[in-house]
Formats: C-alpha cells, structure tokens, sequence
C-alpha cells in the first residue's frame, strides 16, 4: 500500500468519522477497513450528487468505490449486513463488496435480544446500550462453545449445533449468572422471540447469504490496495480501557489506533500513517452516562443531525461546547499506542452550524470568540499541549467537497 490512513473518533462518537472516511476514500483502488466495533456503529455520508446514507456493516468510503474489509475485531451481523445490502442495491444502485476477516466474532439473534431485553427491563435506569448486541457478542464469544466465527458459517451442520446451544443452554445461563434473571423474567415478547422455534432457521438463512456475498480472506489482502483508509467507531472516551468512563457506559471496543496498529505491524507499512483524530466543533454524546458541561440545549441554532434521532434504546442526542483540554487529553492518551511512524492531525467537523460566536472551555474556564477564529485557536491550543499535531482540518458542510486544511 502507497498511502495509509486512520480516522479516530476524539470524544463520545458522533463526530463525523464518516464524512473523512468519505473525503479519504476518494481515489482509485482503496480499501475501507473497519476495526473495531460493529453495526451499531452508523456513519452518514452525504455525496456531492445527493446521495445519503448511513452506514453500519459497509464502510463509510462505500459511495466513493472503496471495496470494504471487516477485521477480526469487528463484530459481524449477517442480519443487518443483509438489510444494508439490499437498502443500498434498491435506493442506490449500488452493490457494495465486503471482504471479511475468516476470525471475525458472528452477532446471533440472541445477543441482541438479550441486550434489548435487559435495557428494555432496566427502564429508566438504562445503561444506553443501542440493543445491536456488541457487548452481548463479546461475552458470549470468550467461551468456545457458544463463540462462532464467520469460518465457522461455512460448516452448516455444526453451525446449526451451535445455535441451539446458544438458544436452549446459553441464554438461560447467561441472564441468571449476569443479571440474576431468567428468560420468563423478560419483558414484552422477549421470552417468546428467544424461544421461537423459526429462529435458528431464519439465522441459518442469514448466515448463508452472507458468505455466499463477501469474500474470506486475512489481511494481508490489504497490500493489494494503493489507498488503505481505517475507519474507527465510537469515541476514545468509550474505550473499554478508559478509566474515565464507567464500566457500565463504556463499549466493549478498542475505539483508538491499536486495533489498526496491530494490523499495520503485523503487514508492514513503508510510509508514515495518517491519523486524523476528529470531533465536531462542540461535543455530542448519545446514550446514558456522564456528561461534562452538558447543555439542556443545542449549542448553536443551526445544528442539524438527521442521523442521531431519538430512539428507544439511546434516547436522544445530548450536546456540550467544545472542551479543548478534555480532547487533547484523550488524544494524548491515544498517542501511547502509535507504534509506527506517522503524521498526527486533528479535524473539525460541523464549522459551518457554529454561531458568529463560539463557545469552548479551556484550562476549566468557558470562553468565547468569533467563530471565523475558531480554527486558529485550536491551532494555537495543540501547538502548545500536543507540538506533533501536524495538521488542522475542518470541514463546513456535508460533502467531500467541503473540507478545509489550516495552515
């Protein structure tokens, strides 16, 4: 591979991870890979011709041509793969490729009813959880006997073995040695869907339409790519490393480089990487969990978010002003874990929804100053806390096309 790159979610997720996995994407023979995380992760790209979509198990370059690549740390989801693939042929005309990871952990149906089950008892006490299953994926894949790769999804018979494991042995453990609970404890037709006799016929069928529509391969299929884009989920406040986040609110990820490090050790890279770490111009967070200098409003009266609507797992998108100190903290923590040569450069998305003024804290303080000065004192701000943040980039507007470079 010619060039690398590595787009990093700063704070809680939500910040525009998409748009620059888009911008970057944007050239001939490029690969998207996706490391970590899974479907729950949603990344809108809107195109210069008009074109929107959000996406959760195809990679955010889909619209500019790239080919996608599921690694090993990404959790696969025949289920919503399948939806994805035939929203994007019916209303676009596109038929995304995808290559996976042969060791990728495989989402069942139970995982995520189980999520949506114990979320949906918890009430107002909701951990805000997406109900997608990750954590639920992760748990029950420690354990051999209930663990299934997408390997494993070629072999039907012992495929259909495992399922109903999970179904009649699995479930029931998990809930009562976890939660204290037993699947009649459940509410609305959660008892009834895991017990559904159809289910592990209908995850069979699932599962075979995913193989027969990727490719199977390792990653060293990446040095068959001039452009090689990583394209990361959530937040590094999410990281389940983090000590700054609660157990309980983290994801069970790796939301910063060393997934990609990893890979990139393990292939060889000659050229330097390039990171861009990336937050809108104020925070955002979707889901329970604390929230530093939230705000019981938008930060600004033109912000538009037609992706993060309120839903009945995460709620709705909550909003605070830019925190300077706490983003170079995070990316500084990050830092830690680049183990090969690169170039480190921070990214703005959303320039274009601040007021003539912008708010921010810095050293605990809230300040202001005119918006058109916005990028100048990140720039000042990083020279000073983080002197190898190469490069500052924001984007104002939705398209590739809008992507500004601050020298």
């Amino acid at each position: 591979m010619k060039k690398c790159s590595i787009v990093i979610g700063s704070l809680f997720g939500d910040e525009g991870k998409g748009h620059m996995t888009d911008i970057l994407c944007d050239s001939p023979n490029t690969i998207n890979v996706r490391f970590n995380g899974g479907a729950q992760a949603a990344h809108t790209v809107v195109t210069p011709d008009g074109k929107r979509h959000a996406f959760k198990h195809f990679g955010a370059g889909t619209f500019a041509g790239a080919i996608t690549y599921l690694t090993e740390d990404f959790l696969v989801n025949p289920i919503t793969f399948a939806l994805e693939r035939d929203t994007l042929k019916k209303e676009f005309n596109i038929f995304p490729r995808e290559i996976v990871n042969p060791n990728a952990r495989v989402t069942t149906l139970w995982d995520m009813y189980i999520n949506q089950g114990i979320e949906t008892y918890r009430g107002a006490k909701r951990h805000g959880s997406c109900g997608m299953g990750i954590n639920e994926t992760v748990e029950r894949s420690q354990n051999p006997r209930y663990r299934i790769t997408v390997f494993e999804l070629l072999d039907k018979v012992k495929l259909r073995e495992k399922l109903k494991l999970i179904q009649g042995e699995y479930v029931e453990n998990r809930l009562k040695k976890e939660y204290g609970l037993s699947i009649s404890d459940l509410p609305g037709e959660y008892p009834k869907l895991i017990a559904e006799e159809d289910a592990i016929e209908m995850f069979m069928f699932f599962a075979d339409e995913f193989v027969n529509n990727v490719r199977i391969l390792g990653d060293s299929i990446l040095l068959s790519y001039d452009n090689v884009v990583f394209e990361g989920a959530q937040g590094l406040l999410l990281d389940q490393n983090n000590p700054d986040c609660l157990p309980e609110h983290c994801t069970t990820s790796n939301t910063g480089v060393k997934n990609a490090m990893k890979i990139i050790k393990r292939i060889g890279n000659p050229a330097p990487v390039d990171i861009y770490y990336m937050s809108r111009c104020y925070m955002t967070r979707h889901g329970a969990g604390p929230m530093m200098g939230e705000l019981l409003h938008k930060p600004y009266e033109n912000v538009v978010d037609l992706t993060n609507i309120p839903n009945e797992f995460q709620g709705s998108l909550r909003f605070g002003y830019m925190d300077f100190d706490l983003l170079a903290r995070e990316i500084k923590k990050d830092l830690k874990n680049v183990s090969v040569p690169a170039n480190i450069n921070v990214a703005f998305t959303c320039l274009d929804q601040l007021d003539a003024s912008a708010k921010f804290y810095q050293s605990g303080y809230i300040d202001s100053l005119a918006s058109s000065r916005f990028l100048q004192k990140a720039k000042d701000i990083f020279s000073e806390e983080i002197p190898i943040v190469s490069g500052i980039y924001a984007t104002s507007g939705l398209t590739r096309r809008e992507i500004i470079q601050f020298v």
